[in-house]
C-alpha cells in the first residue's frame, strides 16, 4: 500500500515535468533573483546568539492538516526576523502543504536573512527553480534519494551558489551523506508514518560526521528541548508548526527564544 510519501514523490515527478515544459531552464536563468546575492546560511547558524532557530512558514501538512492557511508570508517573515530567527524555512509544495505560488517570493522580498526552500527535491531542474526563487539553501531528503542522487544534486546546488541541508532520520540514511553537503539535518519525524520522537536527534548524534554543522528538525515545541539538544552538538533548530499555530508566529518565536535563554542560564548556573 502506497504511503503518503510515495504519493508525494509520484506527484512531484509529474509536477517537475509540467513545470519544465511550462518554464524551461533558459527562462529560469533569466529571472532577476537567479542572479541576485546569496545569504550565507551556515554562517547565520554559526553566528546566531539566539540558538540558530530556523523558523518555518507553512500553511498545512499531511500530518497536521490545516495549520495557518490564511497566514501572510510578509508579516510572518518580518515577525520572525525581528524576533531573532537565524533563517527562515519556506514550504513551496502546493499540493500537500498548501503553499501559494508566490509565498517564497514575497517572503524573500520581506527579509534580509537566509531563506531555505523546503520541498521534495528530486531533479536538478528544481535547483535552478530554487535559485530563481532567491532562496539561499535547499533541502535534500535522504529518505527519497539514493547516495548518488544526493552527491550529484548537492554538487550542482553548490555550483549554483546554494547551500545544502541533507535531511536524515536513521543510521542507514546517515551513510548516504555526501561531502558536498553543508549541513546535516536530523528529522525527528518518520516520513513513512509521520510519528515524531525528539530522541532521534540524540540517538543519531554520535553517528554524524564530525565537524559538519548539524541541526535538529520537527517536533520541537518547547525551549527545554533545544537546550538539551545543544548538549548533543546541534547548532540549529527548525521549528514550524509550533509557531505557525499561534496567532502571532513572530511573537511566539520571541517568547520561545527568551525562555530558552532563561533555561540555559539555569543549566549553566547548576553546573558552575
Amino acid at each position: 500500500m502506497a504511503t503518503i510519501l510515495d504519493r508525494i514523490i509520484e506527484y512531484k515527478k509529474l509536477e517537475v515535468e509540467r513545470r519544465r515544459a511550462k518554464l524551461p531552464l533558459s527562462a529560469l536563468k533569466d529571472a532577476e533573483r537567479y542572479h541576485g546575492k546569496r545569504h550565507d546560511f551556515c554562517r547565520a547558524m554559526e553566528n546566531s546568539t539566539d540558538f540558530g532557530i530556523i523558523a518555518e512558514f507553512k500553511r498545512k501538512s499531511p500530518s497536521q492538516n490545516d495549520i495557518n492557511t490564511e497566514a501572510d508570508p510578509v508579516a510572518v517573515g518580518r515577525g520572525y526576523a525581528a524576533a531573532g530567527a537565524a533563517a527562515i524555512s519556506c514550504l513551496t509544495d502546493t499540493q500537500f502543504f498548501g503553499a501559494l505560488p508566490d509565498d517564497i517570493d514575497r517572503l524573500r522580498a520581506a527579509v534580509d536573512i537566509p531563506v531555505l526552500r523546503k520541498d521534495f527535491i528530486i531533479d536538478s531542474y528544481q535547483l535552478h527553480e530554487t535559485r530563481a526563487m532567491g532562496a539561499d539553501a535547499v533541502l535534500l531528503i535522504a529518505t527519497v534519494l539514493n547516495p548518488v542522487q544526493i552527491d550529484e544534486l548537492a554538487e550542482e546546488a553548490n555550483e549554483l551558489g546554494l547551500q545544502v541541508i541533507c535531511e536524515v532520520h536513521d543510521e542507514e540514511e546517515v551513510a548516504k551523506i555526501s561531502p558536498n553537503v553543508d549541513i546535516i539535518g536530523v528529522n525527528n519525524r518518520n516520513l513513512g508514518n509521520f510519528s515524531v520522537d525528539i530522541a532521534r536527534s540524540i540517538e543519531l548524534a554520535e553517528m554524524l560526521p564530525p565537524g559538519m554543522l548539524r541541526i535538529s528538525e520537527s517536533g520541537i515545541d518547547d525551549p527545554q528541548s533545544i537546550v538539551k539538544l545543544r548538549r548533543s552538538g546541534y547548532r540549529g533548530f527548525l521549528v514550524g508548526t509550533h509557531f505557525m499555530q499561534q496567532p502571532d508566529p513572530g511573537r511566539s518565536l520571541a517568547e520561545f527564544i527568551k525562555k530558552a535563554h532563561e533555561i540555559e542560564a539555569i543549566y549553566k548556573d547548576a553546573i558552575a
